[in-house]
């Protein structure tokens, strides 16, 4: 029987107070690799500030991350979590440039060559079907399509975990359907997905565990059935709500 691979990363006794309220209570979490996660909670509960912390973008007031089995504080492993893990906004900025300068951006500044460089943003049009916007300025996109060309640019910069902040939030009905088949397509590439949502309809998404924010708490909602999940909430024993209706 072969044994399970331990996970890349774990958090640890997270806390996580904003102007003296808390947000995030004794939180402990394992992921691993290739895994894709959907995190709900209402507006508020700390969704957000929980991927911006995993991110290394958002220090907590106190927690422990271990990474390849190397436990350190927040402040030290920010570097590492930079280096892995791409964040994506609700609403992503995208420069005033092409769409293909934009993709570009991420792999110019990791000091790719030229070469390597237009055959990855070559490769990432492709993922999203946009070939055919390469030469258009980026702020003339729809909604949907700049949120397909934000998760196009961090896609090319090869990370082992994207966190995706409410991606789908104010699009409409065929926007929605394409960048869950573009999620989708992520996660069938081996890539870590972490999804924040407070959108009832999840069906088309091929998520692995749905966890939820409440409180300051994580809770496991269950739900029917899905791949076998990789993802563990340690730590505070998880409270099992009912399945949607």
């Amino acid at each position: 029987m072969s044994r399970q691979q331990p996970p890349w990363l774990a958090l640890q006794n997270l806390h996580f107070k904003r102007e003296n309220r808390p947000i995030l209570e004794d939180i402990s979490l394992h992921i691993s690799d290739g895994e894709f996660t959907l995190l709900t909670g209402h507006n508020g509960s700390g969704k957000s500030s929980l991927l911006r912390i995993i991110a290394g973008l958002l220090p907590p007031q106190q927690g422990l991350f271990k990474i390849m089995g190397l436990q350190q504080s927040w402040k030290l492993s920010r570097r590492l979590l930079r280096q892995q893990i791409c964040y994506l906004h609700q609403q992503p900025y995208l420069f005033d440039g092409s769409v293909a300068d934009n993709i570009a951006y991420g792999l110019k500044r990791r000091g790719l060559n030229r070469v390597e460089i237009e055959s990855r943003v070559v490769e990432a049009l492709q993922l999203i079907s946009l070939e055919h916007l390469a030469d258009r300025n980026g702020r003339a996109l729809s909604g949907g399509e700049r949120q397909r060309v934000a998760i196009a640019r961090a896609w090319a910069l090869s990370p082992r975990l994207m966190l995706l902040d409410e991606p789908i939030a104010g699009l409409d009905k065929r926007a929605r359907r394409q960048c869950h088949q573009l999620i989708n397509r992520l996660h069938e590439q081996q890539i870590g997905v972490i999804l924040t949502s407070h959108d009832p309809q999840h069906g088309e998404l091929n998520f692995n565990r749905h966890i939820h924010l409440y409180a300051g708490e994580l809770t496991e909602k269950s739900g029917k059935e899905k791949a076998q999940p990789t993802l563990e909430v340690v730590n505070n024993p998880l409270k099992r709500l009912p399945p949607d209706n």
